[in-house]
């Protein structure tokens, strides 16, 4: 017998060998096996592409998820809504040359697409611009030649659209050397979702209603700015109105008077009055915080008297642990009036307040309570001394934190004084947190200009470095690397030298 022969001989027993069998099933099973985890990864890759929501955000913030405030909006949206994000999806997601943060584009871009995904009325779409530069010409009422223009999407109902800059959707470190000396931008956040969110009620919603911020008498401006933002943010037309110079415009509904420190002069306590008035109209309402220290106002408490109430000289506080928060101060507050709070999405949560005054009841015709707290509550005199103790101070009937006074005329018609006791509770440290100081703000400036359930509250997203499922551009590319690559070729070595190890024996 030839070599050759004998050759060809041991391929044909290899091949016959038990062993070999064995061998080649277990090939051929690890084989399958590793194709059908690539085709999975494949398979799941698309569908999450098609279909943004079957992505599982593995942050403890839901980095990836839109809040239930956004979500539940945007499912009852019932006008179609073009959202034109002005570069191409590439680059949007590689952070538009940002020298920091941009992973926040990658987390933008899935925001977007599950608010796409999510209502059948919204539609996302990526548009280059320098390949397609004749997009812009129809949108002529945005500013597209100034250097600070700075458009980064287009939201668009029908003939209504407004444009959204870098800077509405991003917060950008603005104090940060490389932005101050360089010009390259830091991004720490993405509002994004607020943005649209702002800008989709702003095109849907049609004419917006008119909200005056009275300036002149001591105002803090940066003190009301987490109002005015909130107020915006819920397609409010917010403008500032110096009563010494000027009238609150006739077609607002809203007139906000915040912590004045100086009493209004009887002349412009009178244009505040003759508007809300209206000639006989009415329909018209003022909000008014005073301010947490002594400031002698006879010319606005004459304006309160008439609608039935007094404000306190002095704060409130409670020592009831059902309420307090820290100190007898601040505290949580009940609810008293089912009209305010029907159309709030979770009317379980409470109002936290801190350095309230007292709004006290004169004309219970005319006058009732928006926010009380009646266990262990009392009001300290400013001019107390610093010997008073609180106890000395208890009140049978509790206290107001809010309340509100009306004046009916004909037909229903009717103008309002709300009277909140606390400016506090109107920064933005108590605006944002879990309580639910923004939610009845918005529900009762809805109500009482009767825009129904329109409000909608809508923090910035964080992102945490640390937090596995949040990943930049780059990392994605590497994790399809690990899962579609490098884990199938471990697998299938694996199984080749177990093959190799077993034929050996």
């Amino acid at each position: 017998m030839s070599n050759k022969e004998k050759k060809q001989g041991r391929v044909k027993a290899f091949f016959k060998s038990r062993k070999t069998k064995k061998g080649s099933v277990a090939v051929i099973i690890l084989a399958a096996a590793v194709a059908i985890v690539v085709l999975l990864n494949v398979v799941t890759g698309l569908l999450v592409q098609r279909y943004p929501n079957l992505q599982f955000d593995m942050t403890s913030s839901g980095t990836y998820q839109l809040q239930k405030d956004t979500v539940d909006y945007i499912k009852q949206l019932d006008k179609d809504v073009n959202l034109y994000v002005l570069v191409s999806e590439k680059t949007f997601k590689s952070g538009m040359n940002a020298y920091s943060g941009a992973q926040y584009f990658v987390q933008a871009n899935e925001l977007l697409k599950k608010m796409a995904a999510d209502s059948k009325h919204i539609t996302l779409k990526y548009i280059d611009l320098s390949s397609n530069p004749t997009f812009t010409t129809k949108y002529d009422k945005i500013d597209w030649n100034t250097e600070n223009a700075n458009n980064l999407m287009i939201v668009e109902c029908g003939d209504d659209y407004t444009a959204l800059t870098l800077d509405e959707c991003f917060t950008i470190d603005t104090k940060s050397e490389y932005y101050q000396y360089y010009g390259y931008s830091v991004y720490t956040a993405t509002t994004i979702e607020q943005a649209v969110i702002t800008a989709i009620l702003e095109v849907t919603t049609g004419e917006k209603t008119s909200v005056d911020f009275i300036t002149g008498s001591g105002e803090n401006k940066e003190a009301y700015s987490a109002l005015v933002s909130l107020l915006k943010q819920n397609a409010y037309d917010v403008k500032e109105v110096n009563l010494l110079t000027a009238k609150p415009r006739e077609d607002s509904k809203i007139v906000v008077l915040y912590a004045p420190t100086v009493d209004l002069s009887e002349d412009s306590a009178e244009k505040l009055g003759d508007w809300l008035n209206n000639d006989g109209e009415l329909g018209r309402n003022l909000i008014y915080i005073p301010i947490n220290d002594k400031v002698k106002t006879p010319n606005i408490d004459a304006l309160l008297k008439k609608y039935g109430m007094k404000v306190s000289d002095g704060l409130a506080y409670c020592t009831s642990s059902k309420y307090y928060i820290g100190d007898y101060y601040t505290f949580i507050t009940d609810y008293n009036n089912e009209t305010y709070t029907k159309e709030l999405k979770n009317p379980d949560v409470p109002v936290v307040v801190r350095d309230s005054r007292d709004v006290e009841i004169l004309n219970k015709d005319t006058a009732s309570p928006l926010l009380s707290v009646e266990d262990g509550a009392g009001m300290v005199p400013f001019d107390s001394g610093e010997d008073a103790k609180a106890e000395d101070y208890l009140k049978k009937n509790g206290i107001n934190a809010a309340a509100i006074g009306t004046i009916s005329g004909e037909d229903e018609k009717k103008s309002n004084i709300v009277v909140f006791g606390s400016p506090i509770m109107f920064l933005s440290n108590y605006m944002e947190t879990s309580y639910n100081n923004a939610n009845y703000i918005i529900n009762l400036c809805n109500t009482i200009t009767n825009r129904g359930d329109l409000g909608i509250t809508i923090s910035s997203a964080k992102y945490d470095n640390g937090e596995l499922g949040t990943v930049t551009a780059e990392k994605i590319f590497m994790v399809g690397i690990i899962f579609i690559g490098a884990i199938p070729v471990i697998v299938l070595l694996i199984g080749l030298v177990i093959f190799i190890r077993r034929r050996a024996l």
